[in-house]
């Protein structure tokens, strides 16, 4: 499934803690807020971390992380996928979920180190799952906008990136990182969406 040193070093590896797959995916959370399911639909093989944040390195500075990493091998490339599940996504949670992508990503390239994978930043996708979009429930007209940036110019950026096919966060010199929102059932908390790393490949780091 993929190269004979990274099957060896993945024996170093808690297996406990990770999955290894080339169909399917569950990505699950419970916590009190409720329950969340989302199955991928894989066309490569992947390697897949669970409950990345309550096993990140301490060293860091940024301690926030993201629920799962995973990491697909195709057409003899590594891409980095990064998942956080949300029950509801607005100003405030949007800003703490880039914290927590770039607190992600830090550690998946600690893991790659160890894997000896070598990923390129315009190879890592970054995914919000969630039920509830609270910025739908914000007045969206020009008007408004305008009076909302003029009052808080920085804090419009932080989050005004949601509805872009990118997001703004910097990282070792790269600015741009492709998003996708990924919508669960509001009432079940479940979910399905395809991991097409193809697709997304020749894609240009635009608004």
């Amino acid at each position: 499934m993929f190269q004979e040193d990274v099957q060896k070093r993945l024996e170093l590896l808690d297996g406990g803690a990770i999955d290894v797959s080339g169909k399917q995916m569950h990505l699950t959370e419970k916590t009190d807020a409720g329950y969340a399911d989302l199955q991928l639909e894989l066309y490569s093989p992947c390697i897949l971390f669970r409950n990345l944040e309550k096993k990140k390195l301490q060293y860091f500075k940024n301690q926030k992380c993201s629920d799962y990493v995973m990491f697909e091998y195709t057409k003899e490339q590594w891409f980095l996928h990064i998942f956080e599940l949300k029950r509801s996504i607005g100003k405030n949670e949007w800003i703490q979920v880039k914290k927590q992508f770039m607190g992600a990503l830090q550690n998946a390239l600690a893991l790659a180190g160890v894997l000896n994978i070598k990923i390129k930043l315009e190879h890592v996708y970054v995914y919000t799952v969630f039920r509830n979009d609270k910025f739908k429930n914000m007045a969206n007209t020009a008007k408004e906008r305008l009076k909302m940036y003029e009052r808080d110019k920085k804090h419009c950026e932080d989050y005004d990136d949601w509805n872009g096919k990118t997001i703004m966060m910097n990282f070792l010199g790269e600015n741009k990182f492709i998003h996708q929102k990924v919508k669960l059932d509001i009432e079940s908390g479940k979910g399905y969406f395809p991991i097409r790393t193809f697709f997304h490949s020749d894609e240009k780091r635009k608004e």
